[in-house]
């Protein structure tokens, strides 16, 4: 069995789906833009009635931002980035959303 110290951690994502949402922007209490939309990604080999996977997609690089922006609903996307899970407060309680922050972002 390896040592924490031995593991490589690898946190990484890589999807190809179409658009569902057109991107909007979010800006947080920091002041930061958040861009974020959303795909669906086919499952291979349903195991439920489910067949497709629906995904939350953020972006926080300018250049990332700029490509959503210009995506329209329906268009095929090559998405790479790490999966993020972001916390804010939601009136008395803390509400949190599992996200992808996209890194690399193109259109197939």
């Amino acid at each position: 069995m390896k040592e924490l110290h031995e593991v490589e951690w690898v946190n990484d994502v890589h999807l190809v789906g179409r658009v569902t949402s057109l991107a909007e922007d979010l800006e947080l209490p920091s002041e930061t833009i958040l861009t974020r939309f959303r795909i669906v990604v086919p499952r291979a080999k349903p195991t439920t009635k489910t067949t497709v996977d629906t995904v939350d997609l953020i972006a926080m690089k300018v250049s990332v931002q700029r490509k959503a922006h210009s995506l329209r609903v329906g268009d095929i996307v090559e998405v790479s980035g790490e999966i993020r899970r972001r916390f804010w407060k939601a009136g008395a309680s803390v509400a949190s959303r599992v996200e992808i922050e996209v890194n690399k972002l193109g259109k197939v």
